[in-house]
């Protein structure tokens, strides 16, 4: 009788403390932004943007994908904006792209239409191919001088 007493309160216990740790999970869900507010704050510039879905524990978003964005960054300055988003902790978004591997890179166009996914690695050509953005000229090394 004792041994079924003890029994009933461990398994009340159990059932209490993943009753409080489902509506302290549910909290923070609810603290979260959205998908729709994150969008809406990441749109702000009116450039095209590449969002960067990753995770902290994932190692080729950190040494092949990050270097990617940031030559893109590097080579179109001011004409694309690159967001990196924790797939983990936003996942709605990650859920509204239909994401479920890192890396992974959303491309949206300015008016907040989404031009491509890419699932897996994504080089930065590929991503410039998808935002149809092409290199500034460069300065003639010689100046013409029938013009002068």
């Amino acid at each position: 009788m004792v041994i079924d007493r003890v029994l009933v309160l461990a398994l009340v216990g159990a059932a209490l403390a993943l009753l409080w740790l489902g509506l302290r999970w549910r909290a923070a869900r609810l603290r979260r932004p959205g998908a729709r507010d994150l969008l809406a704050r990441f749109m702000v510039s009116g450039s095209p943007l590449v969002m960067a879905f990753t995770t902290p524990q994932c190692v080729p978003c950190r040494t092949m994908q990050r270097p990617a964005l940031e030559e893109l960054e590097r080579r179109f300055p001011g004409r694309v904006e690159v967001r990196e988003v924790d797939a983990a902790d936003v996942p709605d978004l990650a859920d509204r792209f239909g994401i479920m591997t890192v890396p992974s890179t959303v491309v949206i166009d300015p008016q907040g239409g989404v031009v491509a996914i890419n699932y897996g690695l994504a080089r930065w050509e590929k991503l410039a191919a998808q935002l149809s953005l092409r290199p500034a000229p460069a300065a003639p090394l010689v100046r013409d001088l029938r013009k002068a």
